[in-house]
Order: structure tokens, then sequence, then C-alpha cells
């Protein structure tokens, strides 16, 4: 059963997850029409998959290190299935690129509840999320989540709400430098803004549709109990369990009224909050049989939309 496999963290399931990932990938890339196989084409599409295997290590770390979930693998076997089921998220390389940034300064947020390092820490987060800005434009609103943390671990100290800034501006002056010797700074910038559309058109097919409503009656579904949940947290922790719940609304609401082209891969951001939700549903819910319906709904899901 799912359930009883997924529920522990062994090498044996990182390595059917890794695996599973390289071969739905490959399989996908080949049988694909948007790539030719040359060269070229296969070295940036196993860069693609460095990149969203490096990213599946980040969201594990931050799991881990910050004790969001018990010690099982449900987070990285939900994600890896929300992300089959919108396989047009790896034709996306800016969101791919932009989403492992955005996990990357999570990192650091979310271990601000440590006071070590508390401004490198808010440093470095803002510094990651200009970063993903730069290859997806609208990934700049998790700087929400940022001074959300803020306000719970560090409102007393004034320099804590302007040290963002600096992050900011370390990045803007880098990109600028750049940009002077490239394409000049006026292109960078009208290329850097990206104007939000709300196009759902390519919603209407089947295969946006279903893995839209599944995520969304799942994230309603599950929602309730994490709200629970967040009101019997322990002290430490209940801080950790909002800025999640936060991340998952910064999510939803680029994915629905600020993506500048909505083709199914603008999801990528939220699904690591709605499996990092779903995973905690599924620890603390009674009903065996319930959870174990998600993970397979979950898993044929991809398989149904492939085919």
């Amino acid at each position: 059963m799912l359930t009883s496999f997924f529920g522990v963290s062994k090498p044996i399931n990182f390595a059917m997850i890794v695996l599973a990932v390289v071969v739905y990938f490959t399989g996908f890339y080949i049988v694909s029409d948007r790539y030719e196989l040359t060269a070229y084409g296969i070295l940036s599409q196993f860069m693609v998959l460095l990149v969203y295997l490096f990213s599946l290590g980040v969201l594990n770390f931050v799991v881990k290190r910050n004790t969001l979930t018990k010690r099982n693998t449900y987070i990285l076997y939900l994600f890896v299935c929300f992300t089959f089921a919108v396989p047009v998220s790896f034709f996306n390389t800016g969101v791919i690129l932009s989403g492992v940034f955005v996990f990357l300064a999570l990192r650091r947020i979310i271990s601000l509840k440590s006071v070590t390092d508390f401004s490198k820490k808010i440093f470095d987060a803002a510094f990651w999320i200009a970063i993903a800005s730069l290859f997806f434009f609208w990934s700049i609103l998790f700087l929400i989540v940022l001074y959300f943390a803020i306000l719970f671990y560090g409102r007393g100290e004034y320099r804590n709400w302007l040290m963002p800034l600096g992050g900011i501006f370390v990045v803007a002056i880098l990109t600028f430098t750049f940009s002077l010797y490239y394409e000049g700074v006026l292109e960078f910038t009208l290329n850097y803004v990206e104007l939000p559309t709300l196009d759902f058109t390519n919603y209407s097919t089947i295969k946006l549709l279903i893995p839209a409503s599944f995520f969304l009656a799942l994230y309603v579904w599950c929602g309730l109990r994490y709200l629970a949940q967040i009101s019997d947290a322990p002290q430490n922790l209940k801080a950790s369990y909002i800025l999640i719940l936060i991340s998952s609304l910064v999510a939803l609401t680029i994915a629905i009224f600020l993506a500048p082209l909505h083709d199914g891969s603008e999801l990528y951001f939220f699904f690591g909050p709605l499996a990092i939700i779903t995973a905690s549903y599924i620890e603390t819910s009674k009903s065996f049989w319930f959870k174990e319906m998600i993970l397979w709904l979950a898993l044929l899901l991809p398989i149904a939309i492939l085919f």
C-alpha cells in the first residue's frame, strides 16, 4: 500500500522517486513534439531535470529541518505527482528555475524561528526571491511571506524590515550591470516585467481542467484540516505552519490573477505548499482508505492525463 511505503523515510523511497522522475521525464521528452532530439535539446532538458531534482532536495530539506511533517516521503511523492499531472511545467524553464530559488528562499524564511544569523537569513531570502523574479517576475510576491516571517519573529527590530531591500538591491545592481553589456537596461526592464492576463482558454481542455479541479478540491479539503492543525500545533511550530499557508495563498494569487500565460505551468509554485498541506492531512487522518485513495488519485492522475 502506498500509505505504508511512503510513510517512512528510507533511501529506497528517495531512489524510487528519483527513478520515477528520470523515467517519466525522459519518456515525456522523447514522445513530445515540442523538442527535436538534438544534442543541444538533450543537454538543455538534462539541465532542467537536474534543477528539478535539486528542487526536490531543497524541498525535502526545508520540511525535515523545520519539522513541518513527520519523517516520511509523502511530500516528495505528492509534489512529483502534482508536477507530472501538469507536465507543461517542464517546458517552462523559467518557472522551474524560479521555483528552485523560491524553495531556497523558503528554506531561509522558515528557519527564521531560530535567532541565529537572523539578519543574514532575511538578506538571503530576499536575495533568492529577487533571483527567482528574474526568471518569473511575479515570484517577487513571495516577499510577502518573508515580511510575515519578520512580523512573527523579528518585528521589534526596525532594521529587519529594511534588510530585504538590501538583498533586492544587490540583485538589481548585478543584473543592471550585466544588462549594460548585453541587451541594455531598457530592453531588460521591458522583458523583466510580465503583465498579467486573465485568458483561461487553456483550462477548457480536459488535460488542465481535471488536474486543476483535483488540486483545488484537495486544497480546500486538506486546508480546512490544516487550519485546525495550526491552532493545535506547538508554539514553536505554529508560525511555520502559518507561513506555509501564506505561501499557498501567494502561489494561488500568482496562478489565478497575475500569471502572464495560463497554460498550467503557473501552478508549479502552488505544488510545494499543497504537498505539505496534503501530507499533514494524511499524517493526521484516521481513515486509512481515504488516505490511500488520495495517494492513488495523485498517482493515477498524471498517468490518465498522459494517455
